[in-house]
């Protein structure tokens, strides 16, 4: 199967140029333990603060604003349980906390074009981006292990992420037959499904094109907006549950392999039972309004690494 194109542009165009750069780190180190060698184990990184979702119902694919160019077909009518979903995606500090790397490129100094650009940002509350599937599903065990909760994934019978080897930087068919334990309490990736049920502002819904509003520059950065570098999360209005940044700053991975729609109801859909391309939904701060809207998706391999591409995980209802 190909790589399907980004009608957006800007996750190919990403892909081909460099993508490294040499700046002024204003978040943390960029190298060596700050545990002193201690195991990731042992780590107490910073909370993700989780909103619930649900249960209830929406049209997966229809787009709901006025500020559109139209539906994501077909449209289906979806039945979703109750979740939790992260209030904003995962930032550089949460990242480092879990997985002792800095691997984005943006520092809170340096824009796609330049460095020392102002106002300076706080690298740990920018979105992590250049990391691909795999390593969000390692980051979503290792936090699920330190907090006490039941993994969501395992690899080769083990939940473990250090009996996984090393995380590809290829498409990997073992790493790809990854499965989800079933009753598992700890964090993963959302749905494809979840992610736009949520985006859209679940129960309490809301006739918006954009999550949280029809007008992009509220809710979205984006490229006329962003100054061609991520933000801060949680710095523009939120959607309706409380929940920032779905549309813009960065793309987000989800669970589901790339599937065309079917029109059929469902209750609780994960997507294809397979395929060459994972999701990632939510436009970026290099996409223009039409790749930030709720209803936009693409995918990519899952060893996908580029300046615009991030996570926010989820988590389902428990005790």
């Amino acid at each position: 199967m190909k790589r399907v194109v980004n009608v957006f542009g800007g996750i190919i165009l990403a892909a081909l140029i460099g993508l490294s750069v040499t700046a002024c780190d204003t978040g943390g180190p960029t190298s060596g333990n700050d545990n002193g060698g201690s195991s990731w184990r042992d780590l107490s990184p910073p909370p993700i603060e989780m909103v619930r979702v649900g249960p209830g119902e929406f049209y997966l694919g229809r787009e709901e604003g006025t500020a559109g160019f139209g539906n994501a077909t077909p449209i289906s009518r979806v039945t979703m349980s109750g979740f939790y979903i992260g209030r904003y995606p995962v930032t550089q500090g949460q990242w480092h906390a879990v997985m002792d790397t800095w691997p984005s490129f943006f520092t809170g100094m340096n824009s796609w074009t330049a460095n020392n650009v102002t106002p300076t940002l706080n690298r740990n509350n920018l979105p992590v981006e250049r990391v691909n599937w795999y390593e969000a599903i390692v980051f979503s065990n290792r936090l699920s292990i330190i907090r006490g909760l039941t993994p969501a994934y395992s690899i080769g019978g083990s939940t473990n992420p250090d009996n996984w080897g090393a995380i590809p930087t290829t498409s990997n068919a073992i790493w790809n037959a990854v499965t989800i334990v079933p009753g598992s309490t700890g964090y993963r990736l959302p749905t494809e499904a979840q992610w736009e049920f949520a985006a859209k502002g679940g129960p309490l819904g809301g006739n918006y094109t954009f999550s949280g509003s029809n007008d992009i520059n509220a809710v979205a950065w984006h490229w006329d907006n962003s100054g061609s570098r991520t933000r801060e999360v949680g710095t523009l209005r939120a959607n309706r549950l409380g929940i920032h940044d779905m549309s813009g700053n960065v793309l987000e991975w989800v669970w589901d392999w790339w599937g065309s729609y079917t029109a059929a109801d469902k209750t609780d859909p994960s997507g294809a039972s397979s395929g060459s391309n994972r999701v990632f939904r939510g436009g970026s701060w290099f996409h223009s309004a039409y790749g930030v809207r709720s209803v936009s998706r693409v995918s990519y391999f899952p060893d996908n690494r580029v300046f615009n591409l991030g996570f926010r995980v989820a988590r389902p209802l428990g005790p």
